[in-house]
């Protein structure tokens, strides 16, 4: 049977076809909440075109935008499910998306054991990082910006944040070293979170995790192992497809 699952984040929209638990294809378009059901539908024909569709499964923040799905599966679970298909040995996930940061703990068969969801304030989430890159003008490969030095952002307010990073251009500070302040920034939300669950082997998931430089702080800051799939946006994904083929139609 083949199944088809739909992720709609809050930034962009991802759909994976799996078949015996095995990935077919994927597709990830940049289309977040404000996409319309009628163009979720033309994405399921694109794969209809090439594949047989037998089911569909819906998640993430606009999951109940997809009145035609045959299951509803809640994120938090599909992202514990997903971590432990990827990587066994996972513990834990972390899942910075557009409007919260989630972080879970999970048991050996992916079962979510407890978690932790942090969404009062856009400071450590996807959007707050989108909104440091577009105030410092970076338009190429974020991965290329690194540093050994890291400017000091205090606030753990994203608006009050945003004030800081603008003072710190006009201080002629370089783009490197704040991108190093939001990245430390968003960590000091991140790594009590995960110290709060006492998780180790920790996913990384989402859009987010392909942030290299984001990563290895995270590593060394939490003092964790960090797990990052070859495509970390589809993690979401995956999980609902087998929660509800576990589950049974």
């Amino acid at each position: 049977m083949n199944i088809l699952g739909i992720d709609v984040g809050s930034t962009t929209t991802k759909l994976v076809l799996m078949e015996y638990k095995k990935i077919v294809d994927y597709k990830i378009e940049n289309i977040g909440v404000a996409v319309e059901e009628e163009d979720i539908l033309k994405m399921v024909s694109e794969f209809e075109k090439q594949y047989s569709v037998d089911k569909v499964v819906a998640t993430g923040y606009g999951r109940h935008k997809i009145t035609f799905a045959d299951k509803v599966v809640p994120e938090v679970i599909a992202l514990g499910r997903g971590a432990n298909y990827f990587f066994k040995e996972a513990d834990g996930v972390v899942d910075i998306g557009g409007q919260d940061s989630k972080v879970i703990k999970i048991d050996k068969e992916g079962n979510v054991v407890d978690f932790i969801l942090s969404d009062k304030c856009a400071a450590g989430t996807g959007k707050f990082l989108e909104k440091c890159i577009e105030i410092l003008k970076i338009e190429d490969d974020i991965n290329k910006y690194r540093s050994d030095r890291v400017a000091k952002i205090s606030s753990m307010c994203a608006v009050f944040a945003e004030s800081e990073i603008i003072s710190l251009l006009s201080k002629k500070t370089p783009k490197e070293d704040i991108l190093m302040g939001v990245y430390e920034s968003i960590c000091n939300r991140i790594v009590p979170m995960i110290n709060r669950l006492g998780i180790n082997n920790i996913v990384f998931s989402g859009g987010v995790a392909k942030n290299k430089v984001l990563a290895k702080m995270l590593e060394k800051k939490s003092n964790k192992n960090i797990l990052i799939p070859k495509e970390p946006q589809i993690v979401c994904c995956v999980g609902a497809i087998l929660e509800a083929d576990r589950k049974g139609f």
